[in-house]
């Protein structure tokens, strides 16, 4: 499914800087929450692909046309910006998706504001503290905001990176590789500040609050953030599904043909979700497969790989999961 979104873009002052905000379709109501340093052109393919859906995007601080703060922040700091941008737009319970260091974020919104929530999305994500990481090589890649700046720049982290057996066969990722430049792009402080934030982040004390429906995606050949971390969450929130996209890593997004797309369209676009095929066919997570899904994840030698087992084990899962 593909077709042409009408888009408004506007500038919200949200505590005193600028803010953009990008408003495309009709329809129920869908917060999108970006990754790491990406402005809201990157949800392009995953828009044209929700018609029947109002989707609001926005530039988190020091990304895309976004101011950024002067001083450190937290996750938090971005998920109130996406309850301000809600406000703004008269808009009260939405459904949310967040991906990749948006997923945290997504989950800090549900958390701190549970009422603005109806479903909850989170792609290609973590707990934070506590997760799996990913290889060290892909790790450092998404560690500095090259990609950004330069087509050759782009290039070597998306080879560091190492894509999933289907995104090497993507013309639609291939073809962004072409066209690498998307607007804007992050500020260094920016994106230094959004690294940071991520790195204090840790939703393991408290995801089992999170009681909203939560279909918890991610590509069997991740490489950033591996499908283990998927798992985790699954296995730690009361009433979440994990869908595996299989072949795919973690751009299984930026390309319909994963079938992503299709599965979140499916999700929230079931008046019960208990009717959803999406939901039906992804799985509920126990104790005993959240640790064969991490006992197969690939090694990885970063260095908060042990210390974030350690992490795991301070926060025992919900009674009905074990």
């Amino acid at each position: 499914m593909s077709t042409d979104v009408q888009s408004t873009d506007q500038v919200l002052f949200i505590s005193g800087r600028s803010v953009r905000v990008r408003r495309q379709g009709t329809g129920r109501p869908v917060l999108l929450i970006n990754g790491l340093g990406a402005n809201l052109t990157m949800w392009n393919p995953l828009v044209s692909e929700l018609a029947g859906f109002e989707v609001i995007s926005f530039d988190a601080p020091g990304t895309g046309h976004s101011q950024a703060p002067l001083l450190p922040y937290s996750l938090s700091l971005i998920a109130d910006v996406a309850v301000h941008v809600l406000d703004e737009l008269g808009l009260g319970e939405v459904d949310v998706l967040g991906y990749s260091l948006g997923g945290g974020v997504a989950q800090t919104l549900a958390h701190r504001h549970p009422d603005r929530v109806r479903r909850l999305v989170l792609v290609s994500t973590s707990c934070g503290a506590g997760s799996v990481p990913g290889s060290l090589r892909s790790l450092m890649a998404v560690m500095t905001p090259a990609r950004h700046y330069t087509k050759s720049g782009y290039r070597t982290s998306m080879k560091m990176i190492s894509l999933a057996p289907a995104e090497r066969q993507s013309s639609q990722i291939s073809a962004e590789a072409d066209n690498w430049h998307h607007e804007q792009p992050p500020s260094v402080r920016g994106y230094a500040l959004q690294m940071t934030a991520f790195a204090t982040f840790n939703s393991l004390p408290w995801l089992r609050t999170i009681g909203h429906p939560t279909l918890v995606m991610s590509g069997s050949d991740d490489r950033v953030v591996p499908m283990a971390n998927a798992a985790i969450l699954a296995a730690h929130l009361p009433h979440a599904r994990m869908a595996v996209v299989n072949r795919w890593g973690h751009y299984l997004l930026h390309d319909p043909g994963s079938g992503a797309s299709a599965q979140i369209r499916d999700f929230l676009g079931a008046e019960d979700v208990e009717t959803s095929d999406a939901w039906q066919s992804a799985q509920t997570v126990s104790r005993k497969e959240m640790a064969e899904f991490i006992k197969s994840a690939p090694f990885s030698a970063y260095p908060t790989k042990f210390a974030n087992e350690m992490v795991r084990r301070c926060y025992p899962l919900r009674p009905e999961a074990r």
